[in-house]
């Protein structure tokens, strides 16, 4: 007896998802990885591996770090600590200024960042 078969039906043309070997995709990402604790290399990773988890990983991991990095540079440095403060307290104001303006309008806003925080708080 001879079993028919239809194209679609083949192994051949039935696409496969890649499977990715870990090891590989390790040994891949190892340069990349490495850099993204390197200051301001951190986005060697997350541009030019954007499909290697691991070289990801520790791009974002390296970012975070970044960022620690520089606020940790402006509370070191006095006087760009003094115009970021300054900038926070400036900012603080025209933003408080801005809210009231919309209360008193009756209007709702939501503030960016801030309000995704507040509507985080479980009053």
């Amino acid at each position: 007896m001879i079993e028919e078969h239809s194209p679609e039906a083949t192994p051949e043309s039935t696409p496969q998802p890649e499977t990715i070997d870990p090891v590989q995709e390790i040994e891949e990402g190892k340069a990349a990885a490495i850099l993204a604790y390197v200051p301001f290399m951190c986005f060697v990773p997350l541009v030019k591996m954007k499909h290697n988890r691991f070289a990801i990983q520790h791009g974002k991991q390296g970012l975070v770090l970044f960022l620690i990095e520089i606020i940790a540079l402006i509370f070191l440095l006095p006087k760009i600590s003094d115009l970021f403060w300054g900038f926070v307290i400036i900012a603080s104001l025209t933003v408080a200024v801005t809210g009231i303006l919309y209360a008193v309008q009756g209007r709702s806003c939501k503030i960016p960042f801030i309000g995704d925080l507040a509507d985080k708080l479980k009053i």
